[in-house]
């Protein structure tokens, strides 16, 4: 393998292994045999073609961000990180981007031009994992989600072709892409829709007390009912972290944070905002205008890597005074000061855009996360325990569904979350291009 390919490949033995073994969720200890940094697509080729060889297992990294750490799954792991290119034509609003891409690789890229996609809102969020499980995103309140805005994928198939599918060349295969997970291929690069965004937008936190949460969610929601597509506005339960905007007497507190966030004229972002501020008392008021890619990154120190993490997500159509409720206990309860309790809308621009691959379009229309962060090992068993009694308490209410990005599903989990029609229709396009089911250490489906 080494000089088959231009890249670099580490075994156990070599050192940089452990840098390129570690990933965002440090609950994940698995050492493959490999890793192969490859170089470009040709590489993607020439591993796979080795990988059959030797009857290997093979699994696929970019940015490493995935929960239940599949990216290290097979004996030999193609690993994406080194292409991290991506290159803008601002006439035609489009960009291509690299498969080991991160966020703030393509939010730097496209605001030189005023532009930008909708994408996470972790800036060291892989572009890969995220676009082909859907992508949510501050921008899904008006342009989707990030699989939305897929118009091509240039994909090395399990026996070694390279397609450029599009919805012309390849639909049903382009269907897929869209939100079915990483089953069917190796994307090493997306082209994506462009839209005007910025380079100023209203953003930033608000704190209030936890005991505020049933006023300030309600007017929250009430916000997000009247349809302002410019309004991305999310809710997250946590504690105060030591930040040069929270007073210090708030600072290890329980707070409800709400980031108001919008995309349109500032001007009118603040009379849409208007009502979240008088919904209660502020502990801290820290929103206002901002560069959007300060917005991307505003929440990156709440997601560093190398932590421990355990996480769930359920979609549920409203948010009921019990529901309310139990999300306050999780937020007085929880054994690590890392953790938290996210709660975003699922936008109608995502309810109402062309059929794909993704789950739960028609379902909830908010998604409860709980986000379990600790770094001792010796907390795990308090923290999985908070983890799964909120995942437990959630459940009590009437789920629609999830969002797979944001959990380490199973097989039934996946074909649950997918609904029957459309993981049929997924096995079809599966059985097509990965019969062999090569690509298995994904969100799987079974070809």
């Amino acid at each position: 393998m080494r000089t088959a390919v231009q890249g670099e490949v580490l075994t156990p033995r070599d050192a940089g292994y452990e840098d390129a073994r570690a990933l965002h969720n440090s609950l994940i200890t698995r050492r493959p045999a490999a890793i192969v940094r490859v170089s470009g697509t040709a590489d993607v080729v020439t591993t796979l073609a080795y990988a059959r060889e030797h009857a290997l297992e093979v699994s696929v990294r970019g940015g490493g961000h995935g929960l239940s750490g599949r990216a290290l799954g097979g004996d030999l792991v193609i690993d994406l990180s080194a292409l991290r290119g991506v290159t803008v034509d601002p006439d035609a609003r489009t960009a291509v981007v690299q498969g080991g891409a991160t966020w703030a690789d393509v939010d730097q890229a496209t605001q030189a031009h005023g532009l930008a996609v909708p994408g996470g809102r972790i800036s060291h969020t892989g572009v890969a994992g995220l676009t082909l499980g859907g992508g949510e995103g501050w921008l899904s309140a008006k342009h989707g989600l990030t699989c939305d805005n897929l118009i091509a994928a240039e994909v090395v198939t399990a026996d070694g072709r390279v397609v450029v599918a599009d919805d012309r060349s390849e639909p049903e295969l382009m269907w897929a892409l869209r939100g079915g997970g990483g089953n069917f291929g190796v994307v090493t690069a997306f082209t994506f829709r462009l839209h005007p965004v910025g380079p100023l937008v209203l953003g930033g936190i608000i704190g209030y007390r936890v005991a505020d949460a049933p006023a300030v969610l309600g007017v929250l929601d009430r916000v997000h009912s009247v349809g302002h597509d410019a309004f991305a506005g999310a809710a997250v339960f946590l504690t105060a972290p030591p930040a040069p905007f929270v007073p210090g007497h708030v600072v290890g507190r329980p707070i409800l944070a709400i980031a108001p966030v919008w995309l349109g004229p500032l001007e009118t972002g603040a009379a849409v905002v208007h009502p979240i501020r008088e919904a209660a008392t502020p502990l801290f008021d820290a929103a206002g205008p901002m560069p959007y890619l300060a917005l991307q990154s505003m929440l990156d120190d709440g997601a560093l890597p190398e932590r421990r993490n355990r996480w769930s997500a359920e979609y549920v159509p409203d948010l009921t005074p019990r529901l309310i409720a139990d999300l306050q206990d999780a937020a007085m309860t929880a054994p690590s000061p890392l953790s938290q309790v996210i709660v975003s809308p699922l936008p109608d621009a995502v309810r109402t855009a062309p059929d794909s691959a993704f789950p739960s379009r028609d379902g909830g229309r908010w998604l409860v996360h709980p986000v379990g962060v600790w770094t001792d090992p010796d907390d795990d068993d308090p923290n999985f325990a908070w983890v799964d009694k909120v995942t437990s308490a959630v459940r009590e209410h009437e789920v629609t569904g999830t969002y797979l990005n944001l959990e380490a599903p199973d097989d039934d989990r996946v074909r649950w979350a997918m609904g029957e029609t459309r993981y049929r229709r997924l096995q079809r396009v599966k059985a097509a291009w990965d019969p062999d089911d090569v690509f298995r250490h994904c969100a799987h489906v079974s070809p």
